[in-house]
């Protein structure tokens, strides 16, 4: 496997600032508060945080001091803290970006990778060079190595960007409605004609038995902006998350050549009808709303809880509320060698520079909580809730108290993947061990089904950047528009190949893939550059 391609999903890394001073430590004297010495109370400071992650649909913090992580955090640090949250995506970047057009700068914001490059360039975040140190955040470099970080950087020796701590197993899957296909008499597809032939079905032949023809075998949300790689026929032509390293060289899977053969299949799925017809419409998690409502018949989704009855607001557990039959599986319906690939990072934590430059007090304070956010005591409030409520910690050794974690937070829509945010549920990084009842036999079988799918690891030697002057998040911008154009209004792949020549001539596209080329050999130090043809 290891001689088959390296692969990798283009990524930005994240900014954070601390001082030079120290932060707190999870077990030390509280900020905010009297030290041993005697020592005053540092002022108060009001905090203004974007936050932003996958988990985040229909999520709203509760008031007052139910939000014992708000309060927890604003006691301990001596801080008002405003956090405004969202889903990360286009509409949280649109609203970031009116935010920072009106010179309205969060302390601390998360970003996408692509943005990041953007803000940096821009002028609007700080140079944490003196603050971003394995000295002041400890706790944030259990998650991340320090050679990670200093190899994510826009240029070598100049820290602008960190690494939004981020989940290393990877847990993608598509699911498929199994109770469908039991119904249907149809096995669990195992390549792309059998897996077109079963969402055929799932569309026409009345698989939920109630007489009408409603469903779908298959949806998606590309957010009004892209074909996202959600759809099969991305890696039914070979292609694997958004590039491979080939032979030290850097290959674009969507702008290469052979991409032509994913817009015609997807053009064929459209025209059989057997694809939600408002996939490109669909905000996330539009697509796991109508799956949960029994109108579509498979999904992809990287979320590990999306077919397990102990997460309440799973797809399965909603669509046993309507309909108590229904049995979301994980599938691999494809005869490729590779399903996905470990994670990457795929997003940044940012410091406003003129919170830096102004109120250097609030770059300290913010990276204090930080610290705090990704040690254990941080951890476990904002994972699992408060100590003797909602879990018990013997040694290291985690019990999740289900009911009272069920009422105040599960059915309350997760509200702490807020504060979540900031670290992965993995426990295992600080040491710990959950043990949670709710985790049934079923629920173990299908994590162990979709552990197992073959996954390459991605991650790429060295950070990749575009050439000076080029932003490659302008970049996708029009690669987006051309695979669009090419499925809705040409209804063809024919014309992609010129579409691609735009994207490699006007908008750099050759010259950005070659630079990237540049940079794997230059760690590598293997073989020649290889041409783009």
């Amino acid at each position: 496997m290891k001689k088959l391609t390296l692969l990798g999903l283009a990524t930005m890394f994240a900014l954070t600032g601390c001082s030079d001073n120290k932060p707190t430590e999870t077990s030390g004297t509280a900020t905010g508060s009297p030290n041993a010495t005697g020592a005053a109370k540092p002022a108060k400071l009001a905090l203004n945080w974007s936050v932003a992650s996958p988990y985040l649909a229909n999520v709203t913090l509760p008031s007052g001091d139910k939000d014992f992580v708000k309060k927890a955090i604003e006691e301990k640090f001596n801080v008002d803290l405003k956090i405004d949250y969202m889903v990360i995506g286009k509409e949280y970047h649109d609203k970031l970006n009116a935010t920072l057009a009106g010179g309205a700068a969060p302390d601390l914001f998360i970003a996408g990778g692509a943005e990041s490059q953007k803000y940096i360039t821009d002028g609007i975040t700080a140079n944490l060079t003196p603050y971003f140190t394995k000295e002041a955040i400890p706790n944030y470099y259990k998650w991340v190595s320090k050679d990670e970080v200093d190899a994510f950087q826009l240029k070598q020796g100049e820290f602008t960007r960190g690494i939004d701590p981020f989940q290393r197993n990877s847990y993608a899957s598509w699911y498929i409605r199994q109770d469908w296909l039991d119904k249907l008499g149809l096995k669990s597809p195992k390549n792309y004609a059998e897996l077109t032939n079963v969402l055929t079905q799932f569309t026409k032949g009345d698989p939920d038995g109630n007489g009408k023809q409603d469903s779908y075998g298959f949806s998606a949300a590309g957010s009004g902006v892209t074909l996202p790689l959600d759809f099969p026929q991305w890696l039914n032509n070979g292609f694997v998350a958004d590039f491979q390293i080939v032979d030290n060289s850097y290959v674009d899977n969507r702008t290469d050549l052979k991409v032509q053969g994913v817009l015609e299949q997807v053009v064929e799925w459209n025209n059989a009808g057997i694809v939600d017809p408002d996939w490109f419409l669909n905000k996330a998690p539009a697509h796991f709303d109508k799956a949960a409502q029994g109108k579509v018949g498979m999904i992809f989704s990287l979320d590990k809880n999306t077919a397990l009855d102990s997460s309440a607001t799973s797809v399965q557990n909603r669509s046993k509320a309507l309909d108590p039959k229904a049995n979301w599986q994980p599938i691999y319906p494809l005869d490729k060698p590779v399903l996905w690939k470990y994670n990457v990072p795929e997003a940044t934590i940012l410091i406003s520079k003129t919170t830096a430059d102004k109120t250097p007090d609030k770059v300290k304070r913010s990276m204090e909580i930080l610290n705090w956010l990704t040690g254990e005591e941080g951890f476990l409030l904002t994972h699992y809730g408060q100590e003797g409520k909602h879990y018990t910690k013997s040694g290291n050794k985690i019990t999740l108290n289900v009911a009272n974690f069920e009422a105040d937070i599960a059915k309350a829509g997760n509200w702490l993947n807020v504060y979540a945010a900031f670290t992965p549920d993995e426990p295992n990084v600080l040491g710990l061990e959950l043990i949670d009842s709710r985790i049934s036999e079923h629920d173990r079988a299908i994590l162990k089904t979709v552990e197992s799918f073959p996954k390459h690891n991605a991650l790429p030697p060295v950070s990749l950047v575009p050439p000076a002057g080029i932003n490659i998040g302008d970049f996708r911008k029009e690669m987006s528009k051309f695979h669009i154009k090419a499925v809705l209004e040409d209804k063809s792949g024919k014309n992609w190949p010129q579409y691609r020549e735009e994207l490699m001539t006007k908008y750099k596209g050759r010259d950005i893939f070659t630079e990237y080329t540049k940079q794997i050999n230059s760690v590598l130090k293997d073989k020649k550059l290889n041409d783009f043809k």
